[in-house]
């Protein structure tokens, strides 16, 4: 196990309790590793989604090796030995020695048999029976054709040098020795005990000497297969530690930036599918007015519950309490967020040092997830808890916003429309009054329709005032320009506009500062009683500073409270902004509005 992931073996009830939970950092699969993150495991099955991580099974220290002694091929001593053994023959030959003659063919069939097909160089079971029945169809051929005498002799070499290249020089040498004591049985009663040992010494000197190089050579071949072996694992770990370090990065790039909250939620369940196998995922997040972990998003989870955050499943109590994340290998059913899982991946979302969610990934048998998916899921788990509480913020100023927005309408409306439609209410009662003492109607009919006329023009004045705003297609300059001559049309007010801003301003920003900018005109249209109004912007490098002036009675005299909601929000934006904004009366008369903001350090 790595250092970003915590194994519990078991986990023997379905809820738990702090304390109730012990988690053991287990050790790496492979025991010391090269690298930190040991991700390479062997397949076990090939059921993966398309573009997903297949479910890997241990690596063993005992993995089998690649020998390297291919290229030592034993047929040039074979047929140097058929050669020398068919020499040594030839007077046999001539004598009719039907022993010897068969031998030979026997032999010699055998050693274009190999030449063919040659023996493995394989330390098993097979290879070492085919190695021991070679030898004992030597030692036959020899004990049948003069013991040390024979010709046959020279078929023990490459004998022990197959057994020396496959199994190791002590293999060679012990098969080399039951040869050397089988012949030697037989030759020293014929030839006396010091000639027999003599003839017996030196071919066992012989043959040592063929166990001792073949030995060295199998060694050498062993410890170059490690070595090779050793490099592909590392080339492989590093192969699969880029590739997930790259799709962890391009989660990471990708993720945070999307602030829509369903948006966040589909694709975090959409990666994790792909990426892990599995047979139930689900996405929980916390509520934290009551404190319960309540399920966003699943696949595979059938009525899935929420759970109190004092009653989670051991995995999730565990992913809570613990930095890292959490693999179940052997659960009890029941024990899992699903009645069916054996195993699973649990890991806590948490983003500016607060618990968001939590993300839990089963599967119905245990021991079905490796390494890589913890790493994976881990890799995955802050991305994810940023992206979720960056859209759970968005999602709150979204809804503070457009619950500021509709008081604002309610004040226009109420402000402006429900006064004029209580004073049509007034002249209705008064129509009613007239008719009732049977007089002349109609001059009040005809005011009445005026004042109609008026109230149907202010509510379109407020439509669009309210529809007026910075978009990507027009700037703070065209919009202010736009405004203030619907304001010279229906009010009368000489309007002057002289915004200068080369350099287009974050959305975001240049919207605030168009809200309060039209916030100031509108109160110097209704409450100023001014002839000329002016708006005048300039920029100087990152710093933005707006004028409104007009020429009317000035801030003191205004019907406008200095604590009215609409310079409340002037206020507010500013402070949003880090701007700067004063409001004065004139000694000359009229009110100035001055907005100082600067952009540097703002991203666009």
């Amino acid at each position: 196990m790595s250092d970003d992931t915590d194994e519990l073996p078991e986990a023997r009830a379905a809820t738990s309790t702090p304390g109730e939970v012990s988690m053991a950092s287990a050790a790496s699969p492979t025991g010391s590793s090269p690298l930190g993150w040991p991700l390479v495991e062997r397949r076990r099955s090939n059921r993966t989604p398309p573009g997903g991580i297949d479910r890997r099974a241990t690596r063993g220290t005992n993995s089998p090796l690649v020998h390297t002694l291919t290229a030592a091929p034993l047929w040039p001593f074979r047929l140097a030995a058929l050669a020398g053994a068919l020499f040594r023959a030839a007077p046999g030959f001539t004598l009719g020695d039907w022993h010897i003659g068969v031998a030979a063919i026997v032999l010699a069939v055998y050693t274009v048999v190999t030449w063919r097909h040659p023996i493995p160089y394989r330390d098993d079971t097979r290879v070492r029976m085919r190695i021991v029945a070679e030898q004992a169809c030597n030692v036959t051929a020899i004990l049948i054709s003069g013991a040390w005498a024979s010709p046959f002799v020279l078929f023990l070499v490459p004998t022990g040098m197959l057994a020396g290249f496959a199994a190791g020089g002590l293999y060679s040498a012990t098969v080399s020795a039951v040869a050397v004591a089988a012949v030697t049985m037989q030759h020293v009663p014929g030839i006396g005990v010091r000639t027999g040992l003599q003839d017996s010494a030196l071919w066992a000197g012989l043959l040592g000497m063929v166990a001792f190089t073949s030995g060295l050579a199998h060694r050498a071949a062993h410890d170059a297969a490690r070595q090779q072996q050793v490099a592909l694992d590392r080339v492989s770990r590093l192969a699969e530690a880029n590739s997930l370090l790259f799709s962890l990065q391009r989660v990471a790039q990708t993720l945070p930036a999307s602030l829509d909250y369903d948006e966040v939620l589909d694709s975090t369940v959409g990666r994790l599918r792909t990426m892990v196998r599995h047979d139930a995922l689900a996405v929980y997040l916390v509520e934290p007015t009551t404190r319960r972990a309540v399920p966003a998003r699943t696949n595979g989870v059938h009525h899935a519950r929420a759970f109190p955050l004092d009653r989670l499943p051991a995995g999730l109590h565990a992913a809570v309490e613990s930095p890292k994340t959490v693999r179940l290998d052997d659960m009890l059913p029941g024990a899992g967020v699903t009645p069916l899982a054996r195993s699973g991946l649990y890991s806590a979302l948490r983003a500016r040092g607060a618990l968001v969610g939590m993300v839990v990934v089963e599967c119905n048998e245990p021991g079905a997830f490796g390494q890589q998916q913890s790493e994976v899921v881990h890799g995955l788990s802050e991305p994810f808890g940023i992206a979720i509480d960056n859209a759970r913020m968005f999602l709150r100023i979204r809804t503070l916003a457009a619950d500021e927005e509709r008081s604002r309408i309610a004040r226009d409306l109420h402000d402006h429309v429900g006064s004029s439609l209580a004073l049509i209410g007034f002249e209705v009662d008064r129509a009613i009054s007239v008719a009732d003492d049977d007089g002349d109607i109609a001059p009040v009919l005809r005011q009445l329709r005026s004042q109609v006329s008026a109230v149907v023009t202010e509510v379109r004045d407020t439509l669009y005032d309210l529809r007026t705003e910075v978009t990507d297609s027009r700037d703070l300059a065209a919009t202010t320009a736009e405004f203030l001559q619907r304001v010279e049309q229906r009010s009368g007010i000489r309007t002057h506009c002289d915004v200068r801003v080369p350099v287009r301003l974050p959305m975001v920003a240049e919207r605030e500062l168009w809200q309060i900018v039209r916030e100031a005109i509108l109160n110097a249209e209704r409450h100023s009683q001014a002839q000329h109004l002016m708006v005048a912007a300039r920029q100087d490098g990152a710093t933005v500073t707006i004028t409104v002036r007009d020429d009317g009675v000035g801030l003191d005299a205004t019907t406008a409270r200095p604590d009215s909601y609409g310079l409340v929000g002037m206020r507010e934006r500013a402070h949003r902004l880090d701007a700067e904004l004063s409001l004065q009366s004139l000694p000359t008369g009229g009110t100035e509005m001055k907005l100082v903001f600067t952009n540097e350090g703002r991203a666009t």
